[in-house]
């Protein structure tokens, strides 16, 4: 950056001396004719000034340096097992008050993985969405979720809605989402949930590089070292590969797409199974 510096200032200390005639048209041999030659007197005195300056030269500090550090530290304490807990903690919390009893036979359904389900232990359905889509599609998503009946099937909302700090509209919107009955009030009553896995996990959105929703990832050879912690963490989670599609399609025509293209069982066996729901 000083180098450019020092060449920047060495042009504009050449040029008055380059330039010493009236801005006329002239022909080129008109110009050898007016323009005397630079010195090389003149072209040591430039560098020597140009090396003054840039010796004395402070460059100004990084006005974002204090943001970057501190979102680097945000992103650190939301891998880390203390955020983890408190989040697993607060959401059961709420989840409690605003489900009841429905609220406990859902989370403990959906936290045990490979439990009737048809996909292994090592691998993923991620169906990634967002809070802005038509909540007639995400319910749609969450049926479909709950009927192929695999806690390896899981929703990833990308952030909290209304911000990090507030779970509970969160909350509400998860439970928007998986009522069965979308009508049912969970502040006036027990409301009957689906039993569908949805999670927030900006760390998966950024693994996968998802940039647009709906979307859906087959994740084969996952391997987590921490249960607890997020599976988009890379150095807690490795993966051996992975599919990824896009589409504003039903989630069993995306599965289909992809079961087409890694031809696996295991994938073909929870979509028949999802059939014989129907």
């Amino acid at each position: 950056m000083r180098r450019l510096f020092t060449e920047l200032i060495l042009v504009l200390l050449l040029i008055p001396a380059l330039v010493r005639r009236e801005p006329t048209l002239h022909s080129v041999s008109d110009r050898r004719e007016s323009s005397p030659p630079v010195s090389i007197s003149e072209v040591t005195t430039a560098l020597e000034k140009a090396g003054g300056v840039a010796k004395n030269m402070t460059l100004p500090a990084n006005r974002d340096k204090a943001a970057m550090t501190e979102l680097a530290g945000r992103v650190d304490y939301y891998r880390s097992s203390e955020f983890q807990g408190r989040l697993r903690g607060e959401t059961d919390r709420l989840s409690r008050e605003l489900f009841g009893a429905a609220a406990t036979r859902f989370y403990q359904d959906s936290t045990v993985p490979g439990v009737g389900g048809r996909l292994g232990s090592d691998e993923r359905i991620y169906l990634f969405i967002s809070s802005a889509m038509p909540l007639s599609t995400l319910r749609k998503y969450a049926a479909s979720v709950a009927r192929l009946g695999d806690p390896n099937v899981i929703m990833v909302l990308r952030g909290f809605v209304g911000g990090m700090t507030q779970i509970r509209p969160t909350i509400r919107f998860i439970a928007s989402v998986l009522q069965r009955d979308s009508a049912c009030d969970p502040g006036e009553e027990e409301c009957e949930m689906l039993s569908a896995a949805l999670v927030v996990d900006p760390l998966l959105f950024r693994r996968y590089g998802i940039d647009r929703v709906p979307a859906v990832v087959h994740a084969q050879g996952v391997t987590a070292e921490d249960a607890g912690l997020s599976e988009g963490d890379e150095k807690n989670t490795s993966i051996a590969e992975s599919r990824t599609i896009f589409g504003d399609a039903s989630l069993e025509y995306l599965l289909e797409q992809l079961q087409r293209e890694s031809a696996s069982r295991s994938l073909r066996q929870l979509l028949d199974g999802s059939r014989r729901k129907q």
